[in-house]
């Protein structure tokens, strides 16, 4: 385990050390039918994405770092996934679906902020390239 030097807490990137669980007898779509075990599970407060060219001519790969504390300790953790589009799809849509199945409030409001980025030129594209 690495030791952060500007905190002092420890950080881990290794995946075993983080866990935690969702699981039941029910689908991820049943309403209070699944147990979601939270020990050690990492408590999101940074993400970082990044584009990773493999081969050059190739569709680049997308890099996501996410970290935060690791639930109930002082220690730190920061992995890193690598994904195509439909990786990155897969995680958006259920985000999404989940935002929704909470309620249409929350919903509207995930959307309203895709769209903000959207419009703000965090997609790269200047508005009226997209059209």
């Amino acid at each position: 385990m690495a030791k952060n030097n500007k905190r002092g807490r420890r950080t881990s990137g290794d995946p075993r050390k983080t866990r935690g669980d969702i699981a039941g007898p029910g689908g991820p779509r049943d309403r209070n039918s699944v147990i979601v075990d939270t020990s050690n599970a990492i408590l999101l407060d940074g993400t970082t994405v990044s584009l990773v060219e493999t081969t050059p001519g190739t569709t680049p790969v997308l890099a996501l770092l996410l970290e935060g504390r690791i639930n109930q300790t002082t220690d730190r953790a920061r992995n890193l996934y690598l994904m195509d589009g439909d990786g990155a799809a897969a995680i958006v849509s259920e985000l999404v679906a989940l935002a929704y199945r909470t309620g249409h409030q929350f919903g509207d409001q995930l959307m309203a902020r895709i769209h903000r980025l959207i419009d703000d030129g965090a997609t790269g594209q200047p508005e009226a390239d997209r059209e």
